[in-house]
């Protein structure tokens, strides 16, 4: 099992490329940024679907995923560069996919795209997400993409987006796409991933969720006619529990993600080296 860090890169956090270079000196397979681009003053829904609820400043406080990975890439070598999770209804898909595959090919194909539809019913309204059917526009942009990533002058003609034969360069260092990763609960969720996704990119479960999750992935990937083993799991958590740890590969998870803060008052750097000694790397 390969073990990655995910935080939310601002203002008031430690050198990212600092930090991603000691990512990498401490043997993590990756690097993963988080996205909010707004957060509504006064919202209907807050953090777990719940009416109301506020949402913390930490939802504010990131930087955009994309740039930041983008520094991160020109400070390591082998890091993997992953987005936990961008928020694709969110963006156009012609213009976010010449970023993603700009981002691949100054990383020398090490991008990892997690790929989520939002939880936010204002944000995504603020940005353009039709967010009732926001999934439908997620898919629609993904096949958008994977045109742009992989055809020679690729065109569409769609619900949310059309447009006729374009030139686009750069394609993704990585064939045919940069690997797709799903996050969210949604009930389609694995047959999605089954149907054009790379693998399952859960958030906070715990090691039952994911052998349960593995099950319904490899179920899926079977109706499908794919084979389960194409499909990876990454788990992201905030666990430090070497025997959490131990379980979470034993329940199917290929990768886990680790969350932690990236302020010099939490002491980044040297929290980033317990978990690498906890992770024995």
């Amino acid at each position: 099992m390969q073990f990655g860090i995910h935080s939310a890169f601002h203002a008031g956090s430690v050198d990212l490329a600092e930090f991603a270079n000691r990512c990498e000196q401490l043997g993590f397979e990756s690097l993963w940024l988080p996205e909010h681009v707004v957060i509504p003053v006064n919202p209907t829904v807050g953090p777990g679907g719940v009416a109301g609820a506020p949402i913390p400043d930490s939802y504010v406080f990131m930087t955009d995923p994309l740039i930041g990975l983008t520094i991160a890439a020109a400070a390591t070598k082998t890091l993997r560069l992953g987005t936990g999770v961008l928020l694709i209804p969110e963006h156009h898909p012609v213009d976010l996919a010449k970023h993603i595959s700009s981002l691949d090919l100054y990383s020398n194909g090490r991008f990892i795209l997690g790929v989520g539809a939002g939880w936010q019913p204002e944000e995504s309204a603020a940005l353009g997400g039709d967010f009732p059917r926001r999934w439908a526009q997620t898919t629609e942009s993904i096949a958008i993409m994977k045109k742009l990533w992989t055809e020679h002058e690729p065109e569409h003609d769609g619900h949310y987006y059309s447009f006729p034969p374009l030139r686009f360069h750069p394609q993704p260092v990585q064939k045919p796409t940069p690997p797709i990763l799903l996050g969210g609960g949604s009930k389609r969720l694995f047959d999605r991933i089954a149907s054009w996704a790379d693998g399952w990119a859960p958030w906070g479960p715990s090691p039952d969720d994911v052998s349960t999750g593995r099950s319904a992935l490899d179920a899926a990937c079977e109706r499908a006619g794919r084979d389960p083993k194409t499909a990876s799991v990454t788990a992201f958590t905030g666990t430090r529990d070497v025997d959490a740890f131990k379980a979470y590969s034993a329940a199917g998870a290929d990768r886990l993600v680790i969350t932690m803060d990236s302020t010099p008052g939490r002491n980044a750097f040297g929290r980033l080296e317990q978990i690498a000694k906890l992770a024995g790397l």
